[in-house]
């Protein structure tokens, strides 16, 4: 089977509520800011890393059910450094809840605008169980108190070696996930829940991506400026850009050198980029 080089590198959100936003991501989570233009910040996991998250300031809120982000999932490259932002989370008292995936254990959470974030830990692959192509992962309470035990030191900020494991989307029609993941980026589905989410991946991965419609089906799509995702940028290596290429020729897609953009059905942009 073909190896695909698949990296999520970078999301690009909607904002409004600067101050709490702000507030969040860089003296809750411990995030380096930047900022960017006089209402654009971004955000870095340590001082020597290339920023994955940008805070566009010039969203507004709704109060609406919308289709697209349903969160971002930050994959920790060992489970102490977890159990710390985990405590630091508790300490102070902030909303989360939690899911123990088989595959991972998973913490989760909102931002000040509701974005939904997942923080989690892979288990080792060895321990992953496939049926065939489809793996099992299950939701069963995390033993918090475990998870704690593995603490080496208190949250001082994020570790090397993070990376944006999954992303994670809603709407209201399965068949739209299943058209754009696996016919036009030619992913594999890797596990269901009943008739309202499935799960995507290359590589055999537990999933890159999700979709569900566990919002209701009168959900609305995202406008231009409303807050969420605007857009997500993955590298890919040139075998993949180029079969990415034929296969998006008759679709709405706006290609520059080593680039392509492609209006996703969620709401939002993805920009694929050809690394070798």
């Amino acid at each position: 089977m073909l190896h695909i080089n698949y990296n999520i590198e970078q999301l690009t959100l909607m904002a409004d509520n600067d101050m709490k936003m702000r507030s969040f991501y860089r003296d809750i989570l411990g995030l380096i800011e930047i900022q960017t233009s006089s209402h654009s910040y971004s955000y870095a996991f340590t001082s020597s890393d290339t920023p994955f998250l940008t805070l566009n300031f010039d969203g507004h809120t709704t109060g609406k059910p919308q289709a697209g982000l349903y969160h971002f999932a930050l994959l920790f490259p060992d489970t102490a450094s977890l159990a710390s932002l985990i405590e630091r989370l508790i300490l102070i008292d902030y909303p989360l809840g939690a899911g123990d995936h088989d595959v991972s254990e998973a913490f989760y959470l909102n931002d000040p605008n509701g974005n939904g974030i997942e923080l989690y830990h892979d288990r080792p692959e060895t321990l992953w169980e496939w049926d065939n192509n489809f793996i099992k992962m299950g939701t069963k309470d995390v033993d918090v108190q475990t998870l704690l035990q593995t603490k080496k030191s208190d949250w001082s900020g994020f570790p090397k070696g993070m990376t944006i494991g999954h992303i994670h989307f809603v709407g209201n029609d399965l068949t739209q996930g299943d058209d754009f993941f696996i016919n036009t980026l030619k992913m594999a589905l890797t596990a269901t829940i009943g008739n309202s989410a499935h799960f995507y991946s290359h590589n055999r991965y537990h999933h890159h991506h999700a979709y569900n419609t566990w919002l209701g089906r009168n959900i609305t799509q995202r406008g231009e400026q409303d807050n969420g995702l605007l857009n997500w940028t993955v590298s890919v290596d040139s075998p993949y850009f180029k079969l990415l290429q034929s296969n998006l020729s008759n679709r709405n897609t706006s290609t520059i050198t080593g680039q392509i953009w492609l209006t996703d059905p969620f709401g939002s942009q993805l920009i694929m980029i050809e690394k070798n």
